[in-house]
């Protein structure tokens, strides 16, 4: 599976910068899930995005397209809803007979239903040696493009991308439509019957045909407010595209024009901004400039089929190394949470340092604190208690060393030999923590409240620290380097807890899980070194930890949680290979 390159790409459709970004952290995982809900069904899909006008949909669908064939080598193809609008001169039979407002292309009355679920069933049956033609519109002149100028696709899709801005709508109550939504509705449509009989269309036909979507993916413009700018950057890149070609047909627009023409879509767009959220399989919140607020997936769909465990350090991992900011990560996280992948923090943290961070993160999975001390298991998380565990408060405990007392007395040991050359925590006052740290006074306490192991802070030369450590081991003492302090503890590592932990998941849940581990410094090696995939995060402090492995390593280009994101969707791109 080759690395995705969208430099043409943007090229082609003038994208700015922060649109690959957008790309890259919230489309290329939508394009994975699509991917695996593909295999999952067996078949070809169809994946309804539905967007108010100049939201990004046709961009989105381009895109897709290009993710498929670049990272999987899959063949899909997109369909418009647009293209199938009624020609011209049906749509003035329409408005002669009906309503005149019917001239208008656009609402739901105005699409060849028929022609397009024809369509969805010859892409759907194609086997491969057949073409099938895709009827495309011409909105420059108003009408349907002649047949010679249609789409031929000769390969059979494996998905097909069907976008429209009334994909997925529902019809209104009837008593909704009594009152008029804008000026065109009050003045030209005084008795109801053009909205009636759109609202009539919607659930006769439009209904049917959008329960036909193995999923929707909505872009949801933060108010119809917005689609009138919007609608006019369309125009102006509908006029570039004819560049000096004149319009004979009059059919490009002014922004008096546009104004009313957006008029007609109002109504249900504004109905979808309220209703489509709840019922949509993916939700992408846009701001005023089309930029990606959140993602919201539809809880329990289309989980990604390979069980995978995260196992992450936390400090210059999945925290920045100076601002303890895991900002960058955030979308990333929300996608692990999404699609039911655990994020276990593996830190060289205290019990109440990781439980303070795990209700910031919104996190509820197991954790393992003290460098793989001890494994915190929230109760009830499995369906019966784990053996070898103790109950501890609200956790299933197991643990690995003697309690931090033990530890300490074998440091006080160390004091004759080493007066003056190191610190522990024990010795520091909380405001010395905090400093040392760069915590707060609260988030330094809970640093301090120690119950397996102590950091210290070697203030000697290297000789004497190698001196240190050796007289240490001899007493049975695990010494580890973090990034900053080290850590005297007992004969427990990560990789040890990283083992107990996979293997109680697959105990609990009859599963084989693929096991992720995240770290940047040296004592995460033993984690790095026995889970199925390792990330090695850049430090901007101390260089790469060596490592006995030499398959699935990935290491990051950034540091910290930007490092961390970038690098999970790689590894998860490597682990969902079809």
């Amino acid at each position: 599976m080759s690395q995705l390159d969208l430099t043409e790409f943007a090229k082609k459709h003038q994208l700015w910068s922060e649109y690959i970004g957008q790309a890259v952290d919230f489309f290329a995982p939508l394009a994975r899930e699509l991917v695996n809900l593909h295999q999952d069904i067996n078949k070809p899909i169809i994946v309804g995005i539905n967007g108010a006008q100049g939201s990004g949909k046709s961009t989105l669908s381009d895109l897709l397209l290009e993710i498929f064939s670049q990272k999987y080598d899959l063949h899909a193809v997109t369909l418009s809803l647009d293209d199938f609008y009624y020609t011209h001169s049906e749509r003035q039979h329409l408005a002669h007979n009906v309503h005149p407002l019917l001239a208008t292309r656009g609402v739901p009355g105005t699409h060849d239903i028929m022609l397009a679920n024809d369509t969805l069933d010859a892409l759907l049956s194609h086997n491969g040696a057949q073409v099938v033609s895709v009827p495309r519109f011409n909105k420059a002149t108003d009408d349907r493009f002649e047949d010679e100028h249609w789409t031929d696709v000769t390969q059979k899709p494996a998905i097909i991308i069907f976008e429209g801005w009334c994909v997925g709508a529902c019809h209104q109550a009837t008593e909704a439509l009594q009152a008029p939504t804008n000026i065109l509705e009050a003045e030209e449509d005084k008795q109801g019957i053009w909205r009636t009989y759109v609202n009539d269309q919607l659930a006769l036909l439009y209904e049917p045909l959008f329960q036909r979507l193995d999923c929707t993916v909505m872009l949801k413009a933060p108010s119809f407010e917005c689609v009138f700018n919007w609608r006019l950057e369309q125009e102006d890149k509908l006029i570039q595209t004819l560049g000096n070609h004149s319009d004979p047909h009059g059919r490009t627009m002014n922004p008096n024009e546009i104004a009313r023409f957006i008029q007609h879509y109002q109504r249900i767009t504004e109905h979808l901004l309220k209703t489509l959220p709840l019922n949509a399989d993916y939700v992408f919140t846009l701001d005023s400039k089309r930029h990606i607020e959140k993602r919201q997936k539809r809880n329990g769909f289309n989980n990604l089929s390979h069980p995978t465990l995260i196992f992450t350090d936390l400090d210059g991992s999945l925290l920045d190394h100076h601002s303890y900011s895991h900002t960058p990560a955030d979308s990333t996280l929300t996608y692990l949470t999404e699609n039911a992948i655990p994020v276990i923090p593996c830190s060289s943290k205290t019990q109440s340092e990781i439980q303070h961070l795990r209700s910031e993160l919104h996190n509820s999975h197991p954790f393992i604190s003290e460098n793989g001390a001890a494994v915190y298991i929230p109760k009830g998380y499995f369906a019966r208690q784990p053996n070898d565990t103790t109950e501890l408060n609200q956790y299933w405990v197991k643990s690995f060393v003697q309690p931090y007392e033990y530890w300490l007395e074998k440091l006080q040991n160390m004091k004759e030999d080493f007066f003056g050359l190191y610190r522990g925590f024990h010795d520091m006052t909380i405001e010395e923590i905090a400093e040392l740290t760069d915590l707060s006074l609260e988030q330094a306490s809970l640093a301090a409240k120690r119950e397996y192991g102590e950091p210290v802070l070697w203030l000697g030369d290297d000789n004497q620290k190698t001196a240190f450590v050796a007289q240490l081991k001899e007493q049975g003492v695990n010494v580890l380097q973090g990034g900053r302090f080290i850590h005297i503890c007992g004969d427990a590592d990560k990789g040890k807890a990283l083992l107990w932990l996979a293997s109680v998941y697959q105990q609990m849940h009859g599963k084989t899980y693929t096991t992720i581990a995240i770290g940047d410094s040296h004592n995460d090696r033993e984690m790095l070194d026995i889970a199925d995939h390792a990330l090695v995060i850049r430090s901007p402090s101390h260089g790469i930890p060596s490592l006995n492995r030499v398959r699935n390593i990935t290491i990051s280009e950034k540091t910290g949680p930007l490092g961390w994101a970038q690098g999970v969707q790689r590894i998860l791109d490597e682990i969902f290979t079809y």
